[in-house]
């Protein structure tokens, strides 16, 4: 054993191979000890030169090599990648578009901080004795002692904006907060809604109705003629052309939250995009700053994004009449609005009320069933050209038909489905409606039949499995398109004419997976069509983030990647432009983004 240990000693201090000892003289006066006396004796060669500690050398190896690698380009070529690498990766959002608004704060430093809270429990203090008793939908019943708990009332019904009467366009834009609002906001929104949207409106194909209508839009469900359209050649070439590269024009924020629902002005030369949000604001985005003068600050530094707050809960769907002069809102909060450009307010054309008696008098009384009950989307009547009749689906399972005309009627309320309905869509024959949602079917009802006060039977039905996140007749009612949580795109071909149990004729595999906070994708198709070729829009999960575009059979036709989509685009729409293709996304940040 004790050789060992000596073996070992003597293993620990023999120097390293390139290290020479050599005999520096010594010192009487120094101590002795054998340890001292061979650390003494030992020193350390390296390159030529000689150093007393092995520190020393091993300093001296580090500075050889840090010399030799700055001498060798190395290191400016390793910085050279990570700073190409960072570039690539760095994702910066876009500036364009909304803009807080510069307020000084009035907090100071120096205030004097609130008081601590002090818990009665370690204070001495006696229990009062209440608890929470139950918790439903973010209300606490309390319960315990006499402590009471007053609610406070909203001060108009389901927290709405106001008690139902017309937003002018200024109070719709300050209704938005100080935190959106700043000088000339006001001014400029009012200009583009009365003059620009005006110009605009005017050059439709269809316009007012007291004047003749000149030829039959591009942008209407029913399509246009194969004449009209381009070659299928040069579709894919234009397919082929459409770039998000340039992020300073393509991309803009134009709502404060998660975009719902996203629409194009039937416009075919002008790019006006509308979204919604989660809280019910109202974004428009005037993409080209179409009619805005030069010096005009308050729009050009909003890069042409005029933002409004006619609801109080999530804008569920948006939509325009054919002739481009309303634009009609459906909320959360049970309200549909349409700003019309005529009349240049924000009138409500419909509301749910409960059975109270004081709503007796209203068009919605009765249709409002309590705190999970909410409108979940809207669909206009284009049997109706002015917009004034709509489809409404309701989370309970309910659709309603609305005419608005005159004084305004429910023409039927009839429960359909035993839960929320996602999606009504109109065939564009006009007799023919496509429910789709929670319940996992996708069913076909004879809307000559309704209204009924028997248990209505769907005419056919089909089930995806998983809830179903949107269904939509072709342009030309030939397809049907389901977006499902089973990760599918089902097209359906005559659905319209099919009875009893129907089969897609194409799954396209997709991963519909979103997850919590991002708003569910809903394939929307083009509303024409390109020599007899139709085609469709929705987001994908793909890294990079991307947009995807289907032929009416299925085929992958295009998948649109750039700098300017840095986030997954949820909602996406197709520009009416019957010419060429442009397709608008919007992601779960408020920002739009606009391929072309």
């Amino acid at each position: 054993m004790e050789n060992r240990m000596r073996t070992r000693r003597q293993r620990n201090l023999t120097p390293p191979a390139d290290a020479t000892m050599s005999d520096d003289g010594g010192d009487d006066n120094e101590p002795s000890t054998p340890c001292q006396q061979q650390s003494q004796a030992m020193s350390f060669s390296f390159n030529g030169n000689t150093y007393n500690t092995y520190q020393e050398m091993v300093d001296a190896k580090r500075k050889r090599n840090r010399d030799m690698l700055a001498s060798s380009g190395l290191l400016e070529a390793k910085a050279a990648v990570d700073y190409s690498a960072s570039e690539q990766k760095r994702t910066v959002a876009t500036v364009r578009g909304l803009k807080r608004s510069k307020t000084t704060t009035t907090t100071s430093r120096s205030a004097v901080p609130p008081p601590r809270r002090k818990s009665s429990r370690i204070a001495g203090g006696a229990a009062s004795g209440i608890y929470v008793e139950d918790e439903r939908a973010g209300k606490f019943e309390i319960s315990g002692g006499s402590f009471t708990v007053e609610q406070p009332k909203p001060e108009f019904y389901n927290n709405r904006v106001n008690d139902g009467s017309d937003l002018s366009i200024s109070e719709a834009v300050e209704l938005t907060g100080s935190k959106w609002v700043k000088e000339g906001t006001v001014r400029a929104a009012e200009h583009f809604m009365t003059e620009t949207l005006s110009d605009i409106i005017d050059d439709l194909p269809i316009v007012s109705s007291n004047k003749k209508r000149n030829s039959s839009p591009t942008s209407v469900a029913k399509g246009i003629s194969p004449s009209s359209g381009i070659t299928s050649k040069p579709m894919r070439n234009h397919l082929n052309s459409l770039s998000l590269d340039d992020a300073e024009t393509c991309v803009a924020k134009v709502t404060p939250d998660r975009v719902y629902s996203v629409v194009c002005h039937p416009s075919p030369d002008n790019i006006i995009t509308c979204a919604g949000d989660k809280k019910g604001y109202l974004g428009i985005w005037n993409v080209d700053q179409y009619g805005v003068a030069l010096g005009d600050e308050a729009s050009t530094s909003s890069d042409g994004v005029h933002l409004f707050k006619p609801h109080a809960g999530a804008i569920s769907s948006l939509a325009w009449n054919s002739s481009g002069t309303s634009l009609f809102s459906a909320s959360y909060d049970g309200s549909v609005r349409a700003f019309d450009a005529n009349k240049e307010v924000f009138e409500e054309v419909f509301a749910t009320y409960d059975d109270d008696k004081i709503f007796k008098e209203k068009v919605g009384y009765g249709t409002d069933q309590g705190y999970n009950s909410w409108i979940q989307s809207m669909e206009l009547d284009h049997r109706y050209e002015s917009g004034k009749c709509f489809f409404l689906s309701t989370s309970e399972g309910r659709v309603i038909h609305i005419d608005s005309r005159a004084k305004g009627k429910v023409t039927f309320n009839q429960v359909l489905s035993p839960k929320k309905i996602n999606t009504v869509n109109l065939h564009p024959e006009g007799y023919i409606m496509a429910t789709a949602g929670l319940s996992t079917f996708v069913e076909l009802w004879d809307v000559r039949n309704m209204p009924s006060t028997k248990k209505l039977k769907s005419l056919a039905s089909h089930c995806a499995g998983r809830s179903i996140n949107s269904a939509y007749f072709s342009p030309n009612g030939t397809k049907l398109l389901t977006t499902t949580q089973s990760n599918t795109l089902d097209i359906y071909e005559g659905a319209h004419l099919a009875s009893g149990v129907v089969k897609p004729m194409n799954s396209i595999r997709h991963d519909n997976q979103t997850g919590r906070w991002l708003s569910t994708f809903m394939a929307r198709w083009h509303p024409g069509t390109f020599s007899d070729q139709e085609m469709f829009v929705v987001g994908s999960m793909q890294q990079p983030r991307t947009i995807e575009i289907f032929g009416g059979d299925g085929e992958l036709m295009r998948e649109i990647r750039g700098d300017a989509l840095t986030a997954v685009a949820s909602r996406c729409c197709f520009h009416p432009n019957a010419n060429k293709p442009i397709v608008i996304g919007g992601n779960s940040s408020g920002r739009l983004t606009v391929a072309r």
